[in-house]
This record gives structure tokens, C-alpha cells and sequence, in this order.
């Protein structure tokens, strides 16, 4: 009886082993993008250079993932080639005169290995070879991008021994200080409380704002009931009367226009007035000598 308990503890342990055998290569797999499930044909690439690619990237036809790249090795008599072994699905098939290529979707995203299908009614089979080769360009643009990260990490080198950092940083600093100053000083408190009274000073004179709002509205609708395009042409209207006027006596017409500009009449009316004053001194003086001739006169006839 313990011989069979024991038997089946060791039937237990040898299942559950294997089980975790198989689930942490299957983990790994599918760490790597294989998918031991699907049965996938193995073929390979030649190129001159790996330009970066890498294993486990992805394998691509018409922007669609069909597979990943398991190995990259060189090859050649003088290692001047590079081998790339890369999985499909089986499903897909390749024609005989497809090409594959090193592309890069983005600046930022990692390379892939395109195959572009050719139109041969004959397929690659299992295990075939692959001429490919890298898009053109693509390496400039990687020596482009490779010069302007060298570019900005000059410039950030320069910076930082320039001393502006620490300069900026100081400054920061020091404004903090006076931040923390200035609100234990406690003067943050007495503006809210400023804010405060005045809101309360508002709220409190709410009637009487009302009340302002309101006369401001009214004199508005006054203001717009007033036809003020007529005001302004009366007043224009005026003003070129006035001009007018002006202009005249300007010129000598009129009395005014000749008080200003004829000497002898000014002089003449300046006389009379002169005269006309006396005339009215020596009445106040001797009354009685204006009155007895009015009255003999009168007697007379």
C-alpha cells in the first residue's frame, strides 16, 4: 500500500515537472514572439549588413507582423555577410522572386524585416534562402540623427560647464526664499483677509450696486433713444455759422467787422462815449440848469 502511495506521488511530481517544463519554454517563446502552437517555415536572409536589426524583431508584408527574426550570424568566407534565420507563419507564402529589405517604420521605432512579394507563381519553401538587402537611405538618416544627438549633447555639455544650470538653479532657489518669506511674513494673510473685507463690503452694498446698475441701464436706453447723429449735424451746423461769422468780421463786414478794422469809427464812438459820460457828470452836477430851460421852453410856447 505505501509502495503505490509513493508510485503515485512520483506519477505527481514527474506530471507537474514536465508541465513546468513546457510552460517555462513556452513562456520563453512567446517572450521571444514564437507561438509553439502555430507551425511556422523557417527561411533565411543575406545580407551585406544587419544595420541594427536585432532577434525578435518583427517580420513584416504590407505593414501586417507574419513572423520575427530568430537569429542573426555572419556568413561568408571572410564573414563579410550576414545571415538572418527568420520564422513565418506557414500559412503565408512567399513567391520565388520576393525580396526582403531592412526597413524603419519611425524615427523612434524598432527596425523590421520587410518582405516584398513578388508576383511568381512559384513559392520558397521551407528552410530557402533570400536575397535582401537594407532601403536606401535609411543609413544616412541614422548618421543624421546620430549627428544631432551629438549636437545637443555638445550643447548640454557646454551648458552645463558654462555654470547657467547652477546659475538657474540659484535663482530658483533664491526666489523659493523669498516665496517662503513672504508668506511667513504674513502678508498672504492680510491679502485674503483684504479680499475678504472687500467681498463682504460688496456683498453688503449689494442694493446700492443694484441700484447703480440700474441708472447706468436706464441712462443707456437714454442715450440710445437719443438721436444723436442729428445733435452732432445741428451742432456741425452751428459751428460752420460761427466760421462763417467770424470770417466776415475778419474781413471789415458788419459793425463788429468795422470796429476792428476801421480806426476812425472806433475812434468817433470812443469820443461820443467820452462825451456822453460828461454830459451825464455835469447833469448829476447842475440838475436845475437842465431843468429851468426845459420849463422856460415850455412857458414860452
Amino acid at each position: 500500500m505505501a509502495k503505490k502511495i509513493f508510485k503515485t506521488q512520483e506519477i505527481k511530481i514527474a506530471v507537474l515537472s514536465l508541465v513546468s517544463l513546457f510552460l517555462i519554454i513556452w513562456g520563453i517563446n512567446f517572450l521571444k514572439g514564437k507561438n509553439i502552437f502555430n507551425k511556422q517555415f523557417t527561411y533565411y536572409g543575406v545580407f551585406d549588413e544587419a544595420a541594427g536589426l536585432m532577434t525578435a524583431n518583427s517580420v513584416t508584408i504590407n505593414g501586417v507582423i507574419v513572423g520575427i527574426v530568430d537569429k542573426i550570424a555572419l556568413t561568408g568566407e571572410k564573414n563579410d555577410k550576414v545571415l538572418i534565420t527568420f520564422l513565418v507563419n506557414k500559412k503565408v507564402k512567399i513567391p520565388t522572386n520576393s525580396e526582403l529589405r531592412i526597413i524603419s517604420p519611425g524615427i523612434v521605432g524598432a527596425l523590421q524585416l520587410e518582405c516584398v512579394l513578388g508576383n511568381a507563381t512559384t513559392y520558397f519553401k521551407n528552410g530557402d534562402t533570400i536575397v535582401g538587402y537594407v532601403k536606401p537611405n535609411m543609413l544616412s538618416g541614422f548618421d543624421q540623427i546620430k549627428n544631432n544627438l551629438d549636437t545637443v549633447i555638445g550643447s548640454l555639455k557646454n551648458i552645463m560647464q558654462s555654470g547657467d544650470i547652477q546659475n538657474s538653479i540659484s535663482n530658483i532657489n533664491s526666489i523659493s526664499y523669498q516665496l517662503d518669506s513672504v508668506i511667513n511674513s504674513g502678508k498672504i494673510d492680510d491679502i485674503i483677509s483684504n479680499i475678504q473685507l472687500l467681498t463682504n463690503t460688496i456683498k453688503r452694498n449689494d442694493s446700492e450696486i443694484d441700484s447703480i446698475i440700474k441708472n447706468i441701464h436706464q441712462f443707456s436706453g437714454t442715450l440710445k433713444e437719443t438721436d444723436i447723429p442729428q445733435v452732432l449735424n445741428d451742432l456741425s451746423s452751428r459751428l460752420k455759422q460761427l466760421e462763417t461769422i467770424l470770417a466776415n468780421i475778419e474781413k471789415g463786414e458788419g459793425t463788429i467787422g468795422q470796429l476792428t478794422h476801421n480806426d476812425s469809427l472806433y475812434q468817433n464812438l470812443n469820443t461820443t462815449i467820452v462825451n456822453l459820460d460828461e454830459l451825464v457828470k455835469d447833469i448829476k452836477a447842475n440838475p436845475k440848469r437842465y431843468i429851468n430851460i426845459t420849463v422856460f421852453e415850455r412857458k414860452k410856447k
